[in-house]
Parts: C-alpha cells; sequence; structure tokens
C-alpha cells in the first residue's frame, strides 16, 4: 500500500516509492530506493522535500521485527546478487588516491583525446579504401580513455563541451566512446567490459562510409528510400568488422550493430527488444543521441547539453530503459563541465564539475557581475555546500550571449 508520510518520520528500512520530484530535483539517483541510513533521509531533508511516498508493503524489518539498520544491508558482489541485469546499475568506486580534479586531468584527456581521434580518421580512411583496421592502436586508445576516466570521469565530458571541430565525422564516434565509456563507469561496468564498450563505440558508426555521401551530408529530410539506406549503416558496421575477422569480443560487433534498437522495438536493424538489446549497445545508443542532438553540424546547430537532455528524457521508458537513462543523466550531469549557467542573482558562472550525487549542485566558478563585467580573479563555489545554498542556477546560456569563451577557465583553448 502506497502511504504519504511526512520525511522526518522515515524509517531505515522504509522503501519510498516516490519523493514527488522531477528527476533532476531530488538527490537521489533512482527514484525508489529503500532507506539504509540516516544520510538518505537527511539528504531529502536539504533538498526541501518535506513529504514522501512509501510502499508499506515492501517496508523490510529485521527477525525480531525491528526497524533495520545500515548493517542489514551489506554490500554483495555482483555474481551474488539476485539479479544479475541489475549489476550494471552500481557505480564503481574510485579510491581517493586514484582521483584528481578536473583541471588536473584535462591536459591529459587533451593528449588521449587528441591521439584517439587521429585513429579516428586512420579508421575512416581505411574503410573508405577497405584497408585493414588496425586494432591494436585503437585498443591502445581506449586503454588511455579508460585511465582518464578513471581519474575524472568530467575532464573528458568537458572536453568535448569546450572543443570545437570541424567534421563530426571524425569526432562522433570518438564522443560516442568518451561518453559511453564515462556512464558504463558510472553503471559500475569493470575495466574489461569498459574497454569492449569503448572498442565498439569507435566502431559503431564505420558502416557509414558505405553510405552515399549525398545522403550522409543530405541537409534536408531523407525520403523514405533514402532513410532505408542511411539505417543500413548500423549492420554495414557490424559486417565490416567480420569481413576483417578482427581478433574482438563478440559484445563489440554486438554494440556496432545494436546501437540504434530500441526497448520498444522501434529500433533498427533487428527490431529487438528490452532485454534482448545488449546493455553496452544501450549505453552506445544513449551517448550516440546526445552527441548527435548536441553536435554542430554544417545544417544544424547543437542542442545545449541541458535541452539534450531533457530530450532523452522523454525518451524514458520507451526507447531506453528508465533507470539507463537516470544513470546516463547522472553521469554527463543536467550542468555539464563548461556549461555557462546564469545564478539566482543575476552573476554568470561556469560550471567546472558535476556533482554526481547532486546534479543541481556542480562546483562552478562565478566569473560575471550580473551586469556582465568579467572577474579578474572568478571566484569557485560549490554550490553543495550548505554556506552555498542561497545561490541556485536559473538559466543555462550560451557562450555567445554570455560573451566569453568558457574554456578559457579550464586553461585550454577550443581550438588547440
Amino acid at each position: 500500500m502506497i502511504r504519504k508520510i511526512p520525511t522526518k518520520n522515515l524509517k531505515i528500512g522504509m522503501f519510498v516509492a516516490d519523493v514527488g520530484r522531477a528527476w533532476f530535483n531530488h538527490p537521489w539517483k533512482t527514484k525508489s530506493k529503500y532507506i539504509s541510513d540516516q544520510n538518505e533521509i537527511d539528504e531529502l531533508t536539504r533538498y526541501g522535500i518535506d513529504e514522501v511516498y512509501i510502499d508499506t508493503q515492501k517496508t523490510l524489518k529485521s527477525e525480531s521485527g525491528s526497524k533495520l539498520t545500515a548493517k542489514d544491508f551489506p554490500y554483495k558482489p555482483p555474481e551474488e546478487r539476485t539479479k544479475p541485469a541489475r549489476v550494471y546499475l552500481n557505480p564503481v568506486q574510485i579510491k581517493p588516491d586514484q582521483v584528481s580534479a578536473v583541471e588536473q586531468e584535462l591536459p591529459k584527456a587533451a593528449k588521449a583525446y587528441n591521439r584517439a581521434l587521429d585513429t579516428s580518421k586512420a579508421l575512416v580512411a581505411a574503410c573508405r579504401m577497405n584497408k585493414r583496421i588496425e586494432v591494436d592502436a585503437v585498443q591502445e586508445n581506449v586503454n588511455e580513455l579508460v585511465e582518464s576516466v578513471s581519474r575524472n570521469q568530467d575532464a573528458l565530458t568537458a572536453l568535448i563541451k569546450l572543443r570545437r571541430f570541424d567534421d563530426y565525422t571524425y569526432t562522433h564516434s570518438l564522443n560516442v566512446s568518451v561518453l559511453s565509456i564515462a556512464s558504463g563507469k558510472a553503471l559500475g561496468l569493470n575495466d574489461a567490459d569498459l574497454r569492449i564498450l569503448g572498442l565498439g563505440t569507435m566502431f559503431h558508426d564505420l558502416g557509414k562510409c558505405r553510405v552515399p555521401a549525398f545522403i550522409l551530408n543530405k541537409p534536408d529530410k531523407l525520403s523514405d528510400e533514402e532513410f532505408i539506406i542511411m539505417k543500413n549503416h548500423a549492420a554495414l558496421s557490424a559486417e565490416i568488422l567480420i569481413e576483417q575477422k578482427l581478433p574482438v569480443d563478440d559484445l563489440v560487433i554486438k554494440v556496432a550493430r545494436h546501437h540504434h534498437e530500441r526497448m520498444d522495438g522501434s529500433g533498427y536493424p533487428d527490431r529487438l527488444e528490452g532485454a534482448d538489446i545488449p546493455h553496452l549497445a544501450t549505453i552506445c545508443g544513449l551517448s550516440d543521441v546526445y552527441d548527435a542532438l548536441t553536435s554542430d553540424r554544417v545544417y544544424h546547430t547543437g542542442m545545449l547539453p541541458h535541452d539534450a537532455l531533457k530530450f532523452i528524457y522523454g525518451l524514458r521508458g520507451t526507447h531506453f530503459q528508465p533507470e539507463w537513462v537516470d544513470r546516463f543523466v547522472q553521469s554527463v550531469g543536467i550542468y555539464p563541465p563548461g556549461s555557462v549557467v546564469e545564478l539566482n542573482t543575476g552573476h554568470v558562472a561556469v560550471v567546472m564539475e558535476v556533482n554526481h550525487d547532486a546534479l543541481l549542485c556542480p562546483l562552478i566558478k562565478i566569473v560575471a557581475e550580473p551586469n556582465g563585467q568579467l572577474y579578474s580573479r572568478p571566484k569557485l563555489m560549490d554550490l553543495s555546500k550548505t554556506e552555498n545554498r542561497s545561490y541556485t542556477i536559473q538559466a543555462v546560456i550560451t557562450p555567445k550571449k554570455a560573451g566569453f569563451d568558457p574554456s578559457y577557465y579550464f586553461s585550454v583553448k577550443g581550438d588547440e
């Protein structure tokens, strides 16, 4: 039975079915959960959530009939859990000494990205000329991307937003790989699966090399016949990998073939549904949609990341499983690094890092007065801190409207 109760009356062991807030305005990574410690109740209170809906039939009790404590929620390794499909919804814990700030990681991330970009260009060239793919070089690049994400998952995703590249053909697959690795890490994939995912996403659009250029680059809406040809690129990507007999895991080929499959069966090429779609292909699909929406093209101005995530959230429960969408948003952040935002005070700030536990409270750098005058010494502010709770993000604005390049505040230039 669903009951509405005051948040202050929550007890450990109760199952919260809903907090009465939209996904982007409460502190948890999921809509519902068991209360396992007092901190989770305190988080709701800090967010101003005074009432919640609990499911009394799911509320747990210990054998003695008393309320449960945090000790009653022991961690279990993935292989011991009763629902293997949810193994990938448990975030990996990174040791503190392995973590670096986004500004510290950015130079290393930029080097890894540049090397991978060169490889991406070589991949496209090899496919166009029917030459052998140098899979070892791609794997080396993927390893570097995985290592960078392990140190700081925001640095590479910040780089995607801060930099502007001319050729979507080369950058798209790499951006999808970066986004997939970052979200895969948040979903709890181990390094082996992250490397498989990284390879699959680097290869996912190779089939476009066999799609006629006039269709691939057409600025107008494709005709029905042209769309059928375009949709074939996913199957062609897999065919290329099979033809070349590359020494890769079968999942790499499945990511390439199935990244356009959707949970309601509306995707292609095989119209797979639900659990029949490999989870790595789903991650690739989410990243593919996000990068396509946010990228500038000759005939298309990219959406702001904030708006792209709203669009993807609209696909929740139809094209993509709800929990996968939630974790993708959790990984990317509602306000990704490099976003220019206006505060409730009128000040303008640049988002430096995502707070993955409280998406509305990132680490920001206040760079301009309400009148637009830039500070010579911008102020770094963590919006999750109690003393900063009076500051809130009111809007996301374009760098053009703000009148400055946000990459300046990350010590990188957009055209480097």
